[in-house]
């Protein structure tokens, strides 16, 4: 309680002073709402101490002590966006106040901001280096000489940062950045080794950051470094050999990379230890489309989706789908209208499912005005997609109106719809309806053109 006090008092000589026996009274009342403010807040009656706070910046707008517990207080409420305002103005009024500085880089973290929060404390680590000098601020002083290029003071700092902290990931990955900017391969290897060797870290950021670098690979780095990758993915699943993460990261490298009976053998293991992860059913339902499984195996694993998930939850949309899509191959529509019936109860606005059964209807030239409507929300939806602009203007044009189609055809052309053999000759079709033989040509011309390429 005597630090309370003591903190109390020293804010206390911040609020104004008034000059006159009212003022005097006044400033008094005044410090006892601010003390009583502060107490509340002390004791986790959050609401009230705003509620105080805000009376006395209504009465003393600008000052720096009201507006920083008043910042504390918003900032405990998620009401991130008043706690930084409030912290700003603390800041304006008193540049040279540290709690007030470290308060607002906390809050600009806290928002994901963190340019924001690295300037300042990294201001701050200049003024008061032994009370903010640590791995976390000495790894946002490595990122910031990283960033200009000065690879041997980004290095010093990471490893310093080290020091401190042996396990703090993000110097840990720091340095490795350092290397691989600095074209030192083997001990950017030999440092990301060290990370997922150890067992402390956090295998799912370990993970996703190791996903980074694999995906930004190319075939050359690949055929150069190949067996490092290889042995840094499996010392992730080594070291974590029941993480989902890990499971999922080795059995999408292996089988991504063709060795796909390694791959099969994570991606069994993340299921077998995961049944109900929608993203490890999902992958199996990936290898068995890829590996050519049977409709019915492919429908039954959508089954399995769907079960898991719960028919209403909007990840297993893809799955209900994807059950339809299989009936029309197989030339069941009846099953398949069915399926996205089924599909559009769960959710009435999934666009792919809208844009399918639209298109379906339309080969069969059936319930034309059904499709339509079906077909009109894609486009609302999503005006710059070739496919779904397509559908929409193929039924308007088997309704009888070219015209109205026209203008979608158009704009499907400039997203993508040149690269599409059907998509260019309907737009051919609709515009013979309309006459223009010509132009009609061109576009005959560039879907059998695109067909030879298939």
């Amino acid at each position: 309680m005597k630090k309370l006090i003591l903190i109390v008092a020293a804010l206390l000589a911040l609020l104004p002073d008034r000059a006159g026996a009212q003022s005097a009274q006044s400033n008094s009342i005044m410090e006892t709402m601010f003390t009583g403010a502060v107490a509340k807040m002390q004791t986790g009656d959050i609401e009230t101490a705003v509620k105080h706070f805000e009376y006395l910046d209504k009465h003393y707008p600008g000052n720096d002590a009201v507006n920083y517990w008043l910042g504390q207080c918003y900032a405990m409420l998620g009401r991130l966006d008043d706690a930084e305002k409030c912290l700003q103005t603390a800041v304006k009024a008193d540049s040279t106040n540290v709690w007030y500085q470290d308060m607002l880089a906390n809050i600009y973290m806290s928002k994901g901001e963190g340019g924001k929060s690295s300037e300042i404390f990294l201001k701050l680590m200049e003024k008061n280096p032994g009370k903010y000098t640590n791995a976390y601020t000495l790894t946002l002083l490595g990122n910031k000489n990283m960033m200009e290029y000065k690879d041997s003071l980004a290095l010093d700092n990471f490893e310093k940062a080290l020091l401190y902290s042996p396990d703090y990931v993000p110097a840990i990955l720091g340095k490795s950045e350092v290397y691989r900017m600095q074209g030192n391969i083997p001990a950017f290897f030999a440092s990301l080794d060290e990370m997922a060797s150890n067992p402390t870290l956090n295998p799912s950021a370990k993970c996703d950051y190791v996903n980074q670098i694999l995906q930004h690979i190319d075939y050359n780095f690949f055929r150069s470094w190949g067996a490092q990758l290889d042995s840094l993915v499996s010392r992730c699943a080594q070291v974590h050999p029941s993480d989902s993460s890990a499971l999922r990261l080795a059995g999408s490298w292996f089988y991504g990379t063709e060795r796909k009976e390694k791959g099969r053998a994570y991606f069994d293991r993340f299921v077998e230890a995961y049944p109900e992860n929608l993203d490890a059913q999902y992958l199996k339902l990936q290898v068995l489309m890829d590996e050519g499984a049977t409709a019915r195996e492919l429908i039954d694993q959508c089954e399995v989706i769907i079960r898991t998930g719960g028919e209403k939850n909007p990840r297993v949309m893809p799955a209900l789908a994807t059950i339809g899509d299989t009936y029309h191959k197989l030339g069941q529509e009846k099953n398949a209208f069915k399926a996205y019936d089924r599909a559009l109860k769960a959710d009435p606005e999934y666009l792919p499912v809208l844009n399918n059964y639209a298109y379906y209807l339309s080969l069969q030239k059936k319930k034309l005005k059904k499709a339509a409507a079906m077909s009109k929300k894609t486009v609302e939806k999503a005006p710059d997609n070739a496919t779904y602009l397509d559908t929409y203007g193929w039924i308007l044009y088997l309704q009888g109106k070219a015209q109205q189609a026209k203008p979608y055809f158009k704009h499907a052309m400039l997203y993508g719809g040149r690269d599409s053999k059907v998509i260019l000759e309907h737009y051919a079709t609709v515009l013979e309806a309309l006459g223009e033989n010509d132009l009609a040509k061109s576009f005959r011309m560039l879907a059998e053109q695109k067909k030879e390429e298939e």
